[in-house]
């Protein structure tokens, strides 16, 4: 996450995803859906594969303190899966529990990857004001949680002075 750019963000979820079990995201068998209302709409038409990880919302603010800047990004991350039977209550809260519990996977895998080398950019990364809300769409028979956190790496202040004619 060298630029902490969305890109960079996509590719760690994505990252995620294929490491975790129960995701088991792959090339062939989507269960990971980045930020892009196509992209999920291709990914349903061509067989999205559940448990899925989907980007909801991503929204970017800065700040300016005395000592340094910073680039914080507020993230809603949906973890959804299907229940057949919409009259099934057992089964729907069993995969809120298992939604749940991805979501809670996903902010603890993330703190520990702060000392992972292929990630070095996540040293400096804080999460915080973490929120864990039910979903349910029950035309689609998704059920599942919306995780929603901020996130806040330190902001490149550089300026590439080729942006600019003069």
């Amino acid at each position: 996450m060298a630029n902490n750019s969305l890109r960079d963000f996509s590719d760690y979820v994505e990252y995620f995803c294929r490491i975790h079990k129960q995701i088991a995201h792959t090339d062939e068998r989507k269960h990971f859906v980045r930020l892009d209302h196509q992209e999920l709409t291709q990914s349903i038409n061509a067989g999205l594969y559940f448990p899925v990880v989907t980007l909801e919302k991503l929204t970017i603010s800065y700040s300016d303190t005395a000592d340094s800047f910073g680039k914080s990004r507020y993230i809603e991350m949906l973890f959804l899966d299907k229940v057949p039977d919409a009259g099934n209550f057992r089964q729907i809260e069993d995969v809120q529990s298992r939604m749940e519990k991805l979501a809670e996977s996903f902010i603890f895998k993330t703190r520990t990857m702060r000392r992972h080398p292929e990630w070095p950019e996540l040293r400096t990364l804080r999460i915080h004001g973490v929120e864990i809300n039910y979903v349910s769409n029950i035309k689609s028979l998704l059920w599942g949680v919306l995780l929603s956190f901020d996130m806040e790496m330190p902001g490149r202040e550089c300026i590439n002075e080729d942006d600019f004619i003069a």
